[in-house]
């Protein structure tokens, strides 16, 4: 998807205030299940919530089609996520400089790191509230499979968590430097 265009500073993957924000993004559900835009009145903005508790089969996923790959360059991730205090994963899945695909699974249900030939699930640990997640793909490929970074071909955000915000970047951009729309805003203030 984003294979063939200039990657530099950042790329918005999903931006729940967005004209669509799920545009690019398949979803599915569990029965009896869902996946919502809501007003958060602490940010006091539209976020996305995906509330279930069954985590396999509750998510959305980029890009929309399976056959698809994202094609995305820039090793940064970073999302802007609500704790809900319920179970809650995401997967990125990235191509490195040997061909192999690999999986990063980061969990608040995993309490020990596993690291396999094609999957590594790591222990991750959300405050109360909002949080910005940043990982480093790059350093994780290198630190766990010897290898580089070369791309992420899909990102998949599971139950139960609210999305304001998953962007990529080439390097660990603090708030104060996002655009304005982008920013995590509160109507309280201490």
């Amino acid at each position: 998807m984003f294979r063939h265009i200039h990657q530099g500073g950042i790329i918005t993957l999903f931006n729940s205030a967005s004209m669509n924000p799920l545009q690019l993004w398949s979803t599915s559900t569990a029965a009896g299940e869902h996946i919502i835009f809501k007003q958060d009145e602490e940010v006091d903005s539209i976020v996305l919530c995906i509330q279930s508790a069954d985590l396999a089969h509750s998510f959305i996923s980029c890009p929309k089609h399976k056959t698809e790959t994202l094609g995305i360059t820039l090793p940064f991730i970073t999302m802007l996520i609500k704790n809900m205090d319920h179970l809650f994963g995401f997967e990125a899945e990235i191509l490195d400089t040997h061909g192999k695909v690999r999986r990063f699974r980061s969990s608040n249900y995993e309490s020990e790191a596993r690291v396999e030939h094609k999957i590594s699930c790591l222990p991750l640990r959300l405050d109360r509230g909002w949080n910005y997640l940043t990982l480093d793909l790059r350093d994780m490929a290198t630190r766990i499979y010897g290898t580089g970074f070369k791309e992420v071909r899909r990102i998949t955000v599971h139950a139960s968590i609210c999305v304001r915000l998953i962007l990529f970047a080439d390097r660990i951009v603090p708030e104060d430097e996002l655009p304005k729309e982008l920013r995590l805003y509160s109507k309280h203030t201490d």
